[in-house]
């Protein structure tokens, strides 16, 4: 039988217990200092000051009937969905190849397509695929492509028929012709097959310059083996540079879309509701390999110009300054006395170039060119790529707080540059990760900074913990000027620099480090 004095006891002990328990459990979680006691503001707190009683938000806006689209209107858009895509799915064809591809491209070209690898490197049927010695990949694939002409050129993208030992071209009245390359262009990515035919209907090409963000487009090609898809979105944006096309002198400035694209679209059409022509669809950035409403075409207006120099000369002779360039950021801004963050860095002129001949500096900003407003490297690189040599350009710049104009005669791109580029296009980039090194151009800060005087240079942004480089002695901040003797000018001389190597082969890194010269040996991987 309880008494008093024991109920209490018991209720002392329950008490008792149950504080242990919360005390245990606040231990064991650690309870989130920003929802503990000692955050709460003390109950005297200051109020805020910057509060106004008499703010308000306009009423919510009425939208007037004429603005309302009525059921008429949409079975309009979607007649003129119908007729575009009439008009230009005849004008599409499917491209089948068979490749055989080098081991130096096997890692990279069986990657799952993501970011950085728009092509669908699978069997058409999914199934795996099946190496071949001497350590080569046979593989097949598909594309699409755009007719230029009736008698058989057609345009598309150098992924689609790199490596390509077999050619196929199927037109949309299912008949079948082999393809040989005419000519392609690694710093575009852009492509011109030839096949044996006559009368065939062509594709009209528009105007890529003054492209409205919003406006509807459609994307026609064949992804997935399906024939004559056709889909429908906006263009979301443009000037995109997405680190696709590998090189100094690689052109990235893609228009953006979300009309669907998957595997097998790249050398497509990109339509506006004239049927015409805005674009090259060529890749996609995505986690599962298909589309997720970004896709990238390359404006049409670039297109056009590299498949005429392909087709009339079988090479591209493009524009070149001769500069390397960066963009701006806020703080830059500032340091320049800009107001704001306009226009793009002269790093640096290089010597003979027409950039030097016509009198650029490093640290001059370039605002525009022949009074087109410039904001990004990749946009003033797609214009003086979309140039011919020999034409004059006019450059409105700021120098040291002073704002002027020059008149640049164009030069035309050293075909070693071009070759240098191709050449990294197809660099086995794992071993390159393989050194632990991370590099990038020297920037101008960077080289006062480190009282670098000498021309060219990679500088060594990051050094991986316990990899070849890090054993051998190389640092963050280093700048290589050389490997193996010869002079490392820029990431192209040290992408081919490092696939010489063979593994076990001893490479000499010569190295500035704090104004002083060193030589670094590093056994390549």
């Amino acid at each position: 039988m309880s008494t008093p004095r024991s109920r209490w006891i018991a209720a002392f002990l329950f008490a008792a217990g149950g504080m242990m328990a919360g005390l245990l459990l606040a231990a064991y979680f650690k309870f989130s200092p920003d929802i503990s006691a000692s955050s709460l503001p003390p109950s005297g707190a200051a109020e805020p000051t910057n509060l106004d009683p008499h703010f308000k938000l306009p009423p919510p806006s009425s939208q007037s009937r004429d603005s309302e689209l009525t059921l008429t209107e949409l079975k309009r858009a979607g007649i003129a969905f119908s007729q575009v895509a009439e008009k230009v799915v005849p004008v599409v064809v499917s491209i089948a190849t068979h490749k055989i591809i080098p081991a130096a491209e096997s890692e990279r070209s069986t990657e799952p397509i993501g970011r950085g690898n728009f092509f669908d490197s699978r069997n058409p049927d999914g199934r795996s695929l099946r190496f071949y010695p001497p350590q080569t990949l046979r593989q097949q694939g598909s594309g699409s492509g755009i007719i230029l002409s009736p008698d058989g050129y057609i345009l598309t993208n150098l992924h689609v028929i790199q490596h390509a030992v077999k050619i196929t071209v199927t037109l949309h009245d299912d008949r079948a012709f082999p393809g040989k390359i005419s000519g392609v262009d690694p710093l575009t990515e852009v492509a011109v097959v030839k096949i044996d035919a006559r009368d065939l209907p062509t594709a009209v090409l528009g105007n890529s310059d003054g492209l409205v963000i919003g406006q509807w487009v459609l994307a026609v090609g064949n992804p997935l083996n399906l024939r004559s898809t056709v889909t429908a979105g906006i263009i979301s944006a443009e000037g995109r540079d997405i680190d696709v096309i590998r090189g100094n002198y690689g052109v990235e400035n893609f228009i953006q879309t979300d009309a669907a694209i998957n595997p097998g679209n790249s050398g497509g059409a990109l339509v506006n509701l004239d049927g015409q022509v805005i674009g090259l669809n060529t890749a996609i950035a995505t986690e599962t390999g298909y589309a997720m409403g970004l896709g990238f075409a390359i404006p049409i207006n670039l297109a056009r110009k590299i498949a005429v120099d392909l087709i009339r000369h079988g090479k591209v002779a493009r524009g070149y300054l001769g500069l390397a360039l960066q963009e701006i950021t806020e703080l830059q801004a500032r340091a320049l006395k800009l107001g704001m963050p306009s226009g793009v860095l002269v790093d640096e002129v290089y010597a003979g170039s027409p950039g030097q001949i016509g009198g650029l500096l490093p640290l001059d900003v370039i605002l525009s060119i022949d009074g087109i407003a410039v904001q990004r490297v990749n946009q003033l690189q797609a214009f003086i790529a979309g140039k011919s040599p020999g034409a004059a350009v006019n450059l409105r710049l700021i120098r040291n707080e002073k704002e002027m104009e020059k008149k640049i005669i164009l030069g035309e791109l050293p075909v070693d540059q071009m070759k240098i580029s191709a050449g990294a296009a197809q660099f086995d980039r794992s071993r390159f990760k393989n050194f632990g090194i991370e590099v990038e151009l020297i920037a101008a800060a960077d080289a006062a900074a480190l009282d670098y005087k000498g021309e060219g240079g990679i500088f060594v942004t990051r050094v991986e913990k316990f990899s070849p480089a890090e054993e051998s002695g190389l640092r963050a901040d280093d700048i290589i000027s050389a490997i193996d003797r010869k002079a490392v000018r820029n990431k192209n001389d040290f992408y081919l620099a490092l696939q010489k190597l063979k593994p076990g082969d001893v490479a000499i890194f010569t190295v500035i480090r704090r104004g002083g010269q060193y030589h670094i040996f590093i056994e390549a991987p």
